[in-house]
């Protein structure tokens, strides 16, 4: 019997999605078929076609009211006015739609693709309506980012490591402008709760560089405040296709380089303050590379390299921001931290490539380069780091070549 229901049901489905890939090809954009469509994402939300028929349904309407080009159907549905009423109540259905399929999806890359594309969508229509309002007038907004945040923090109670979710949220809090510390005590919150939560280490690594930013007189002398200029244009996440680029271009400090963000130290404070969270993950799960990772970025912002272990370390590109001695000091603690959690756990190997890539930070420090006997220094580090590179090829012999390379631009 439960294989027979299997059969009709599959049946079924087979039927709709055929009628409903028919419609779409004649273009037939009316109630009905937005409803068949609305059935099949319901049972399999992955379609992502069916997605882009409603989006084609929907953006004519949301804009401007007008009727798709192509629309064969007599008089329009009653919910495609144009009236602000009308909009609202098309944005919650479909709203709602979207939210339907989360349920039985949490983790749909269509789906969550569409639910930005739609909130994009809304809040370009906002604003540019409230750009026309009389002064002192208001437009209220087809979509309220609040909810959206709300959706978020609800999900991620569910799911802690929903990385869709976690990338949503990013995208709502660029467009409503929401408090980033408390963004950055909600990425605490979810730390805390699992240390294991790459989404959250890597949020953090966008939002501390925009909490603690100072602007200098020369980047404000060229126009560079940080601040959003509201155009309109896609923030590369494809949340504008089809809306006209209606995602707000993120602000400069959020815009990735290949060191971090661009034109942004965090201040030794807060460095030490992220050092003391980020060794509580140490000592509670010394095998889970998220926050080893986490760690290499803060490196990264203390010594100004790329962290990789071979690329730059100990420069001293670092000591425009920090004076030499507290770059050193913090390195030979994080020196100390790895060597205490290998004496309780020696096969770790994460603790391990960490200490390797600390002692070649430390090799290339000018402190050491300047000491007479800094050559020799300098070659004891190295020395040491090479040996764990070449226990690291036998303790994780899958990335064995890797090590190998390490140990080898040691020489260089």
């Amino acid at each position: 019997a439960r294989v027979e229901a299997k059969r009709k049901k599959a049946g079924l489905y087979a039927q709709l999605s055929q009628k409903v890939f028919e419609r779409r090809r004649d273009k037939r954009y009316d109630e009905e078929s937005l409803a068949l469509a609305g059935k099949i994402l319901e049972m399999n939300c992955e379609l992502y076609s069916l997605w882009n028929y409603r989006k084609e349904y929907l953006q004519p309407r949301l804009r401007d009211g007008s009727s798709a080009s192509g629309d064969s159907e007599g008089p329009r549905p009653s919910h495609e006015a144009a009236e602000p009423e009308g909009k609202a109540a098309l944005v919650q259905q479909e709203l709602r739609l979207i939210e339907a399929a989360l349920q039985k999806n949490p983790k749909s890359y269509a789906t969550w693709q569409h639910r930005k594309w739609l909130v994009a969508l809304c809040h370009e229509i906002h604003r540019r309506e409230q750009q026309r309002e009389a002064p002192g007038g208001t437009v209220a907004p087809l979509c309220d980012l609040q909810n959206e945040l709300a959706l978020c923090t609800l999900l991620l109670s569910l799911d802690e490591r929903n990385f869709h979710c976690w990338s949503y949220r990013r995208f709502v809090v660029r467009l409503s402008r929401a408090d980033l510390d408390s963004e950055l005590a909600f990425t605490t919150d979810k730390i805390l709760q699992n240390f294991s939560n790459y989404s959250a280490w890597h949020y953090r690594s966008a939002l501390l560089p925009e909490v603690n930013k100072v602007v200098s007189l020369e980047a404000l002398m060229a126009g560079d405040n940080g601040a959003d200029d509201g155009n309109g244009a896609d923030d590369g996440n494809g949340a504008g296709g089809g809306a006209g680029g209606a995602t707000m271009a993120p602000p400069p400090a959020w815009r990735s380089t290949k060191r971090g963000v661009q034109g942004v130290r965090l201040p030794l404070g807060v460095l030490d303050e992220e050092l003391k969270l980020v060794k509580e993950a140490f000592y509670t799960e010394p095998e889970d590379q998220s926050a080893w990772l986490y760690h290499a970025w803060l490196m990264s912002q203390l010594v100004g390299g790329d962290c990789d272990g071979r690329h730059g370390h100990g420069s001293g590109s670092g000591a425009a921001a920090f004076g030499e001695e507290d770059v050193d000091s913090r390195l030979a603690e994080e020196v100390r931290s790895c060597e205490e959690i290998l004496e309780i756990e020696p096969e770790a190997k994460w603790p391990m490539l960490t200490l390797a890539r600390l002692l070649e930070m430390q090799a290339g420090r000018p402190k050491v380069k300047a000491q007479s006997s800094g050559g020799q220094l300098a070659a004891q580090l190295k020395g040491r780091a090479s040996g764990l590179y070449e226990k690291l090829t036998d303790l994780d012999y899958m990335r064995a070549g890797y090590y190998k390379d390490a140990a080898a631009a040691l020489l260089s």
